[in-house]
């Protein structure tokens, strides 16, 4: 489920298994539990210390991950999301509260970024041959401005107390790969509290949430990429991770060549268009999983002009800025550069 919209960038410190973006030590001790697979079209690493066996948790999460396809997995056509999809304007249907709480975290990625974070756009993404569009192409004004009229988290409606949603455009689409591997995330760290679990790691497809501590007295530690076309050929900057979560977005990997113009696959709801600017990495700090990952893509699409909205909504960006090959500027938020004078490596 959780591919193409977003291109998340993770590796894993010290282990042949690599992800993009940020990396975490992979060494284990004997009490630290470890369970990892694929899903959603990518992977997970659950690691936790406390005691909580692990081939029954293992159940649990096979069942969660079954459930929440069935529920919100765009490449199941009889998921409740492709139901949303396929339905008219103006005809409501009854959904979970699960449904519901993801549309107000939706609402509140949607209005905090300025519209800068929109889980409606995968038409005009895919009109540019990304996120399962069939050619990457520019699409001509015409086809563009059509498609963007279906576009807008604001023709999305619902009734809390009913249990109901609709929307009021025919065509509109929901998508919420932007901020879904990072709700996961909190979702099974809440699962993991309630079992008395209080030092883990999740990561879900790179959007990974720390609590506690890996050991007694030896934090969690994670990293940043630099944003080459290599995965995994060298590390911008490492620091250790507390009771935090942390995201990284970029659009070095996913691009085409439009005669002579660079598309990224990093699209402005605002525009439909992809973004000009040189950012080639946005990395965020958050409280939750999903903050991060849904902040990470919005940083992306705003770019520097986004470091003052992300200070005033609690967020730590530290973006990547593409000067020449292979070396990078670093901007930073004035919270996020606190935060690694106190614990970077």
């Amino acid at each position: 489920m959780i591919s193409g919209a977003k291109i998340l960038r993770f590796l894993l410190f010290m282990s042949s298994l690599l992800l993009a973006g940020c990396f975490f030590k992979s060494d284990t001790k004997p009490d630290l539990h470890v369970l990892q697979g694929d899903v959603f079209g990518s992977y997970y690493i659950i690691k936790y210390r406390g005691d909580l066996d692990p081939a029954r948790f293992q159940i649990e999460l096979d069942s969660f991950f079954s459930e929440f396809n069935n529920e919100f997995s765009t490449y199941q056509k009889n998921s409740i999301i492709s139901e949303f999809n396929r339905s008219r304007a103006n005809s409501p249907m009854k959904v979970s509260i699960r449904f519901i709480e993801m549309l107000k975290l939706a609402q509140k990625f949607h209005t905090d970024s300025n519209g800068a974070f929109d889980p409606t756009l995968g038409p005009v993404i895919k009109l540019w041959g990304f996120g399962g569009g069939e050619k990457k192409q520019s699409p001509d004004q015409k086809t563009l401005s059509k498609a963007m009229d279906q576009v807008g988290f604001q023709f999305v409606q619902w009734d809390e107390k009913a249990l109901t949603v609709w929307k009021t455009r025919d065509l509109l689409q929901l998508d919420i790969n932007a901020f879904a591997p990072g709700w996961v995330g909190d979702l099974i760290g809440a699962v993991l509290i309630s079992k008395g679990i209080k030092h883990f790691m999740v990561d879900l497809s790179g959007e990974i949430l720390f609590r506690g501590t890996k050991e007694e007295k030896v934090p969690w530690v994670a990293g940043i990429e630099k944003p080459t076309l290599k995965r995994a050929e060298s590390v911008q900057i490492a620091f250790q991770m507390h009771d935090q979560a942390i995201s990284t977005s970029g659009n070095y990997r996913q691009f085409f060549d439009d005669h002579g113009v660079k598309r990224s696959h990093i699209i402005d709801p605002r525009t439909g268009k992809p973004v000009k600017h040189s950012i080639s990495s946005a990395s965020v700090i958050a409280k939750t999983a999903a903050e991060a990952d849904a902040w990470s893509t919005t940083m992306m699409v705003l770019g520097t002009e986004g470091i003052a909205l992300s200070e005033k909504n609690g967020i730590k960006v530290l973006l990547l800025n593409a000067t020449k090959p292979n070396l990078f500027d670093e901007i930073v938020s004035p919270s996020m550069k606190r935060f690694i004078e106190a614990h970077r490596l």
